[in-house]
């Protein structure tokens, strides 16, 4: 996949389709029984809202005063009417109170499952995926979209549901009280829905353009506050400023452009349906009177009538409201199930296996892997690593040597070739029991809010404080942070912010000695700790890393010199193998390297 930045609009392979509305009704099945009270009772509440109105159709026609004469039992079938009435507006109130409330807990119930799925899926999905998109643009889809997906279910649903059955009801409602109105006003409508239907689908096509660009400008504000520390050691202030302007210039643009369709429901579906259906109703009814065609058209009839058509447009306003949610909803949705439906490029395979490391004999075959299709960063690399063997690798910035331990984690799968592990390919087993086997401390040292204490129970969440402790004072962490206020229970903000680098590399690898792999990778362990601690630190390769598997990437000369094995990465391949010794005597690239400056 292409590399997706900040400026660039997403295309999305798969529009909003049948599918995906199926896709997201089906997480309502096991609320079916409640969706079903829910509609029950709104549809009970849309018929009793509307029945007072023909009641007021036998008042008028019954219980009024006619040419001045009040007939006998008016008062009588006046109290009748009223009392029914008022049990029916009461009744309608309830129904409308209970509905609305079990649909409001439905719809959270199930925005809450999208949600768990939608962040399931991130957490399952490949390093691909998320090399390929800034992290802006993912985050506001498990944020912004899906609260206003849940917005749509919780608030705007109900609503929707509401008017439709008050449009049917009344329209059937119409066709008791004057068949000869209702196919007027039905015939006018229909011209007038399917011109709706067109700025509906053209909002649709807006609102996907607004929110890719909501989307680059919210991935640009993420990326900005990620790199703030680099935007002020290099001036560029001002320059963000600028394009934070022409994105949010951009958006504006798109949001207008969404707006003016958006706004033209109004006058289409409230001036439009009123206006239209009471002018053809009103000529029909006038040609009625005047004609005298068909069956007298009492003034009740008539009035009912005029109410029914009010209450019908307003339903249809109010539908045309919430097509304007609907309009963005469904880009919103485009986008969730983009994530839904994307396959991580890691898969388990249906018969995979437990792994069980025996001895830690680490083999890759013929390996060759690219990020892009078409470059490859390693090609055809063979190494054999003996148990207990510490393997340094060295060679120049970005040739391939994070790459290497990242393939033997499965981070990313080989474009061919093999891996294996005591004879068994790292394909042919689980994620779970192939990453618990090898244990990663990556680059960049990655703390979470929290307690120091909670982050280095992070990799073994069941270990006791003392285990905690004990893993700490293997790393030589101990000391520094019982100088702290609260010691091991100093609450330290995200990414370890008011700890030093040589700290945060520290509380990191104590994370590492807790989990206590069978194989270990060690990526720049040691680069922000200072000489003494380095010194301490290097210990551990002679004690309780003794007997394990180690692969570790360093620049420090005193990191690797000690190494069993020192593998010169360049070129796409390992370029030399050998002890610190054996390559300084070959006085190759490494011996280029070690004696340029001490470090490699």
């Amino acid at each position: 996949m292409g590399r997706n930045l900040y400026y660039e609009d997403e295309i999305l392979e798969e529009k909003f389709n049948g599918f995906m509305f199926k896709r997201l009704l089906s997480y309502a099945k096991e609320y079916r029984k409640d969706y079903i009270k829910a509609a029950v009772l709104m549809a009970g509440a849309a018929f009793l809202s509307l029945v007072p109105t023909a009641v007021n159709m036998k008042i008028i026609n019954e219980v009024l005063p006619k040419d001045g004469t009040v007939p006998e039992d008016a008062a009588h079938l006046a109290v009748i009417l009223l009392s029914i009435w008022i049990t029916l507006s009461l009744g309608s109130v309830i129904a409308d109170f209970l509905a609305s409330k079990v649909s409001t807990a439905t719809g959270n119930s199930i925005v809450c499952r999208l949600r768990e799925d939608l962040f399931n899926k991130l957490m399952e999905l490949s390093f691909d995926y998320y090399d390929s998109r800034p992290t802006g643009k993912i985050l506001v889809r498990i944020t912004n979209y899906t609260d206003e997906v849940a917005s749509f279910f919780i608030n705007n649903l109900l609503r929707v549901i509401d008017s439709v059955l008050i449009m049917a009801i009344t329209v059937v409602c119409i066709c008791f009280a004057e068949i000869r109105m209702a196919v007027m006003g039905i015939i006018v409508s229909i011209p007038l829905g399917i011109l709706l239907w067109s700025v509906a689908k053209a909002l649709h096509h807006y609102s996907r353009i607004d929110r890719n660009k909501m989307s680059n400008r919210t991935a640009f504000v993420a990326e900005d506050i990620n790199g703030l520390e680099v935007i002020k050691a290099f001036n560029r202030e001002a320059l963000n400023d600028q394009i934070f302007i022409e994105l949010s210039e951009k958006y504006h643009k798109a949001f207008m452009d969404t707006t003016r369709y958006r706004e033209l429901f109004f006058p289409l579906s409230f001036a439009g349906v009123r206006i239209l259906c009471s002018v053809a109703m009103y000529i029909t009814a006038l040609f009625i009177i005047t004609n005298g065609s068909g069956k007298e058209l009492t003034l009740g009839a008539l009035v009912v009538i005029t109410t029914y058509m009010q209450r019908f447009s307003n339903a249809v306003y109010t539908v045309c409201q919430q097509l304007q949610s609907v309009a963005g909803i469904t880009s919103n949705i485009e986008r969730i199930f983009e994530v839904l439906n994307t396959e991580s490029d890691i898969k388990e395979k249906e018969n995979a296996t437990k792994l069980k490391v025996t001895k830690g004999a680490v083999e890759f075959k013929n390996v060759t892997f690219s990020y892009m299709e078409g470059v490859t960063v390693l090609e055809n690399i063979n190494l054999v690593v003996k148990p207990g063997q510490m393997v340094a690798l060295t060679g120049p910035t970005g040739a391939g040597k994070t790459t290497i331990v990242s393939l033997l984690s499965r981070f990313y799968d080989t474009d061919s070739g093999s891996i294996l592990i005591d004879g068994t390919d790292i394909k042919d087993v689980t994620l779970n029991s192939l990453r618990g086997s090898v244990g990663v401390m990556m680059q960049d040292t990655f703390l979470f809010s929290g307690e120091i204490i909670e982050n280095i129970r992070f990799s073994k969440p069941a270990a006791t404080d003392e285990e905690c402790i004990n893993a700490a004072k293997k790393v030589f962490a101990h000391d520094f942070i019982m100088k702290k206020k609260e010691g091991y229970h100093t609450v330290i903000s995200g990414e370890g912010t008011g700890l030093s680098a040589g700290e945060r590399q520290l509380l990191s690898f104590a994370r590492l000695m807790l989990m206590d792999p069978d194989i270990i990778i060690l990526d720049e362990a040691t680069s922000n700790i200072d000489t003494e601690t380095e010194k301490l630190v290097q210990k551990l390769f002679t004690t309780v890393l003794k007997g394990k598997t180690c692969f570790i990437i360093a620049h420090r000369l005193s990191t690797i010199q000690n190494a069993d094995r020192i593998l010169y990465i360049g070129g796409k391949s390992i370029m030399e193998d050998g002890t610190h010794k054996e390559l300084m005597e070959k006085k190759g690239m490494y011996y280029q390297l070690a004696t340029a400056r001490g470090r490699i």
